[in-house]
């Protein structure tokens, strides 16, 4: 068992939390959930060892059962395999972490080094997986992964035999893979049993009683301070008086609770545009997007997924003008005024403040400008920071308070909950839901596909028409989605070998997925090696296939 007695945490004139108090079970998944900046990462360092706390107690918690995906890994080894086998760990693990992280064959050759920020934030949660530590402390580990991926990491913490202690954001893991939520918040810390949509609603109702019970208090304390101010003076009364003033000065003063109000966002209506508010016909860019074709209507919400590296960021920017594609055609609508949010917030100045930002770009007063940030739950000290100095979530909600004010009727998002808390991503959410115009994004954030998408599309690269509706409904805990109700376009005409090479890739590429599962769900090593051999030869013939259909 983890313990926590009174736990406090300064960072000097300024608290991140006081005299914290919880237990932890062997065995049990925790989440911890609270605003940016509530202490969160700071209270799994102290956790494993490399922060100190000022005052408290800690127990249960010995490093050598504790695994983490640190920040900063040191690689020692020439390949990623070895990498995943430098402390004795099982060939056969560590492939199949490394298939259900995304990785193939040849990635698994590759010197660690060489990888990407994000693959590198992969491999050391592969390393801490692999391991299978009596207590496995996570810091926002679907960060980076894509949505495949992550239905790999939620059905090994679900059948993780150890304590799983989670930092995350990610309301679809908190829904399906905790059974208790630690909520950090104004300096506290306060265990809700159950999953997200149990936390929320245990949450609301307690924020409720506090303020029935603070608000209760209040009134009588003003009557009671009344009466002593009235009365006091009078020598009739004045015994009573002092008699009020002693049940004041004994009263325990209930602490004023946090705002019910959460952070507010809204889009405004949506101007009038064509019906059809975008055609791509066989788009083509660099080998990456192969004969891409969509048709996008008024009013639809659409969800674009697929694997990392897929292209869906590519074709985005291809989309707004940012890459001209290779060939293909590309047709906005009459009247459609296109808002873009990027993963990376490249149109952001990062030399402006965010008030500086609003107010040359929209030619806003001052006021006007701080007023459309605090909306955001930007303050006073943030908005006058240069952008550079923002944390992601900071400039992920500058980028938003931008797209507000751009007034498009046509919203194409990339990641736009990354780096944001809950509560921001609920208000994102909420926004999205109740905008009347036209959406395309591309996300992760499997909460936010169920609840707001009408049409999700998964794009592969090796998909020859990569248009598939409600992908996304099998993994909708919320609510389910009814498919949009556009029309197909027509299927061109084909002659009947095309079609027979067509029906041969849709059954390999069946297939594939056929061994991607058994991977997934193998048990012996030998079994293991025949599968990644098989996948890897089929993916081969997959291709082979598509040179033969595009030639």
């Amino acid at each position: 068992m983890i313990q926590l007695e009174n736990l406090t945490k300064s960072f000097g004139e300024r608290t991140i939390f006081s005299d914290i108090s919880f237990r932890i079970q062997d065995g049990e998944k925790i989440g911890i959930v609270g605003k940016n900046g509530a202490g969160k990462s700071t209270l799994l360092k102290i956790m494993i060892g490399i922060e100190d706390f000022d005052s408290g107690k800690l127990s249960g918690l010995r490093k050598e059962d504790i695994g983490y995906a640190e920040q900063m890994p040191n690689f020692t080894q020439s390949t990623l395999l070895d990498e995943m086998l430098r402390d004795g760990a099982e060939e056969f693990q560590a492939r199949k972490i490394l298939y259900g992280l995304g990785f193939t064959e040849s990635e698994l050759a590759k010197n660690p080094k060489n990888f990407s920020g994000g693959e590198t934030g992969k491999i050391t949660l592969a390393r801490a997986l692999l391991n299978e530590p009596r207590i496995l402390i996570l810091d926002e580990p679907t960060n980076h992964l894509d949505i495949y991926a992550i239905d790999f990491l939620e059905d090994f913490i679900k059948n993780y035999r150890g304590t799983v202690i989670a930092v995350t954001h990610d309301r679809h893991f908190l829904q399906n893979c905790v059974e208790k939520i630690l909520d950090m918040e104004n300096g506290k810390a306060t265990i809700y049993p159950g999953n997200y949509e149990k936390y929320f609603q245990l949450k609301s109702e307690r924020r409720e009683y506090e303020w029935k019970a603070y608000e209760k208090q209040q009134e009588e304390i003003a009557k009671l301070e009344d009466f002593v101010r009235r009365n006091k003076v009078r020598a009739s009364t004045a015994k009573r008086a002092r008699s009020r003033q002693n049940i004041l000065d004994r009263m325990e003063r209930l602490e004023k609770p946090p705002s019910n109000e959460s952070v507010k966002v809204k889009l405004g209506d949506a101007a009038e545009s064509a019906n059809k508010v975008l055609i791509l016909d066989n788009v083509n860019f660099k080998g990456i997007i192969k004969n891409f074709s969509l048709e996008i209507i008024k009013g639809e919400k659409i969800g674009l997924i697929g694997k990392n590296g897929v292209g869906k960021s590519t074709l985005l920017k291809i989309i707004v003008g940012e890459l001209k594609s290779d060939s293909g055609e590309i047709k906005i609508g009459n009247r459609v005024k296109i808002g873009y949010l990027s993963q990376g917030h490249e149109d952001l100045n990062v030399n402006a403040t965010p008030l500086e930002e609003l107010v040359n770009e929209f030619n806003l007063t001052l006021e006007k400008a701080r007023s459309e940030l605090a909306r955001l739950d930007l303050g006073a000290q943030i908005v006058e920071k240069p952008i550079g100095d923002l944390s992601g979530g900071e400039k992920t909600r500058v980028a938003l308070a931008k797209l507000i004010l751009h007034g498009a009727n046509f919203l194409i998002l990339d990641e736009p909950t990354n780096h944001l808390d809950l509560p921001a991503r609920e208000a994102i959410e909420s926004a999205l839901n109740s905008f009347d115009g036209t959406i395309l994004i591309v996300t992760h954030d499997r909460y936010l596909l169920d609840s707001v998408t009408t049409r999700v599309i998964e794009f592969e690269k090796r998909e020859v028409t990569p248009i598939k509706q409600d992908k996304a409904a099998k993994s909708k805990p919320a609510s389910e989605k009814s498919a949009s109700a556009v029309k197909p376009k027509p299927a061109p005409k084909v002659d009947v070998q095309f079609e027979k090479l067509e029906a041969t890739l849709k059954m390999y590429e069946m297939e594939l997925k056929m061994l991607e599962y058994e991977i997934n769900n193998a048990v012996d090593p030998a079994k293991l090696a025949e599968l990644a051999a098989e996948h890897e030869l089929k993916l081969k013939e997959i291709d082979e296939l598509y040179s033969a259909l595009l030639a």
